[in-house]
This record gives C-alpha cells, sequence and structure tokens, in this order.
C-alpha cells in the first residue's frame, strides 16, 4: 500500500545544493538532537543520522512514519495542526527543530511556530522551507489566465497556504520569530512541474533577473525573539556552499547570454549570402568559400567565449 507521505520522498544527494532538503542538512551540526516535523518516510533523518544525529519525528501518515522509525529514535504519528510538542515530548529540548515543506499545509503555521519554541534548546533554532507562490512560472501562467493545481511543487493540491517573500516575513513576525538567514533554491524557467506553452521570451529573460522571480523554495533559519542564536548566529558551512552555488548559476546564465548574442549576431550575415547563392546573383564556389570561413570563424569565437 502506498501512503499519501511517500509522495514526498526525497532523493538525496551531496552534490544537491539547490535543494532544499539538502540545504536543511548543511543547517544542521553534526551530532545534534533535532525533531523533523513532518518526517514522511525519513528520508532527511536518514542522512543527519550519518552525520551522527539523534533525531526524532512527527509524522501523520502511519505508514510513512513506520518506515521512519528505521532512522529516528521515535516517531510521533500525530496532526502537526493539534500536536502540543512540550507535551509530546516532556523534558525534551532539540537543538536543531526541522520545518520542510510542511507549513503550506496547515491551517495555522503560526500556532505551530510558536509551540517549537517550547522545545527549542537554548541556542537553537529552526529550519524553515516553504515554496515560493510568485515564481516566474506561476506568473506567466496566471498571464495566460491558468491557475491549475499539481500532485507535487508550488501548486500542490494539499497547500493551504501560499507564501511569497512579504509572506515569510509576515509568518515569521506573527509567530514572534526573527530570521538570521535566508537561502533559496531556484528553478529556471521550463524546469518545474509548471508547464506554460508559448511565453514570450523576451518577458521570461526579463523575470529570470529578478531572484525573487527565479526562488522556487525559501529555506529560512530563525528562532523565537530574544534567543542568542537570533544575535550570534552560528556560522555553518552551508551557507558558503550556496553562495558559491549561485555565482556559478549567474556566471552560467552569462554565457548563455553571451553565446545567444554570438548566434544572433552571425545568422543575418549568413542569411543573406544564403539567399544571394539561392538567386544565383554571385559565383557559388566562392560564395560557398566565404561562408565556410565565417562559420569556422564563428566556431572559434563561440570556443574561446565558452573556455574563458
Amino acid at each position: 500500500m502506498t501512503s499519501m507521505a511517500s509522495r514526498y520522498t526525497a532523493e538525496l544527494n551531496l552534490v544537491g545544493v539547490n535543494d532544499s532538503h539538502m540545504l536543511a542538512i548543511g543547517r544542521v551540526p553534526a551530532r545534534s538532537a533535532v525533531l523533523d516535523l513532518g518526517a514522511a518516510d525519513g528520508s532527511v533523518a536518514a542522512m543527519l543520522k550519518e552525520l551522527g544525529c539523534r533525531v526524532w519525528g512527527v509524522e501523520r501518515d502511519p505508514i510513512a512514519a513506520e518506515e521512519a522509525t528505521r532512522y529516528c529514535e521515535e516517531v510521533a504519528v500525530d496532526d502537526l495542526n493539534e500536536l502540543d510538542l512540550a507535551d509530546r515530548f516532556p523534558g525534551q529540548r532539540f537543538d536543531v527543530v526541522l520545518m520542510l515543506d510542511i507549513l503550506e499545509h496547515l491551517t495555522r503555521p503560526v500556532e505551530l511556530l510558536r509551540r517549537v519554541g517550547s522545545v527549542l534548546a537554548d541556542g537553537g533554532w529552526g529550519v524553515i522551507s516553504v515554496p515560493n507562490v510568485a515564481h516566474l512560472s506561476v506568473r506567466l501562467a496566471l498571464l495566460q489566465g491558468s491557475f491549475t493545481y499539481t500532485d507535487l511543487g508550488l501548486l500542490d493540491r494539499t497547500h493551504l497556504k501560499f507564501f511569497d517573500r512579504a509572506g515569510v516575513d509576515g509568518l515569521l513576525s506573527e509567530s514572534g520569530w526573527g530570521m538570521f538567514e535566508m537561502v533559496r533554491v531556484t528553478r529556471r524557467f521550463g524546469t518545474t512541474e509548471i508547464q506554460v506553452p508559448d511565453a514570450d521570451p523576451d518577458l521570461v529573460r526579463e523575470l529570470e533577473s529578478d531572484v525573487e522571480a527565479l526562488t522556487y523554495q525559501f529555506v529560512v533559519s530563525g528562532a523565537p525573539l530574544g534567543s542568542v542564536v537570533l544575535e550570534h548566529p552560528p556560522t555553518l558551512p552551508a551557507a558558503a556552499v550556496q553562495v558559491a552555488y549561485l555565482e556559478l548559476q549567474d556566471e552560467a546564465r552569462r554565457r548563455e547570454d553571451e553565446i545567444r548574442a554570438l548566434r544572433e549576431s552571425a545568422l543575418p550575415d549568413l542569411a543573406e549570402q544564403l539567399s544571394a547563392i539561392r538567386k544565383g546573383s554571385i559565383d557559388r564556389r566562392n560564395q560557398l568559400r566565404y561562408l565556410l570561413a565565417a562559420m569556422q570563424e564563428d566556431t572559434e569565437r563561440l570556443r574561446i567565449s565558452l573556455s574563458g
């Protein structure tokens, strides 16, 4: 029997620096005590266990919860809309509480965040990931008059709440939390579950220059106001990895623009020469020789650009 939570099984690997679960794992120090809210089948807990962490979980689906017990000290089968964490884990305090892709499924996410504070250790923090409803694929679909739910992703049909950048700030403020770090999972046009046919290429390029439109998920590290961790945030290696990834992504985008410009500058001239050949207005042999030289020159320019 397939459980509902199995839809959210995460395929994790250490090179996935543009994945919300891997970014969250990178914000958990080794050998921490971790509470994973919405543990699903334990895919995140499994990797944390390899880092020497002890993990407790909460999962509503009993089949998935049974799977997660392979990696967790204990898995509570409970509904996070109602669960009193302090009662369920009496006397326990956790270094990190994970809330990965769950707040958007809750009727009262603010109340859950407030309850999380009761089980955080001194100096502990929470890691939250939520999808960005203002991603460019949603914007472009709306321009075409479409808002269609999907099985997974930004418009998952089980989402009860939707967040953009301002919505994340509002959620934290209303919950009495502060943020000490935000990183982003980014997805370019055409790489999400939302397909938008016949989108204007110029508009796509304009939107992809805005980090808010490229953001697929927000990954936030924070704690209740007054926590020492907000005044003295931890230094986490994962933050440097994310910055390096985004810099590489920007460089790749610049290279793509350069290549596109080179191709566009070469095509009109080649098209004109080919047209002249077809009309027989100049000597074929000389013209073909010219075209070959021009193509070789363009190829060399592309090679230099790519290797630069």
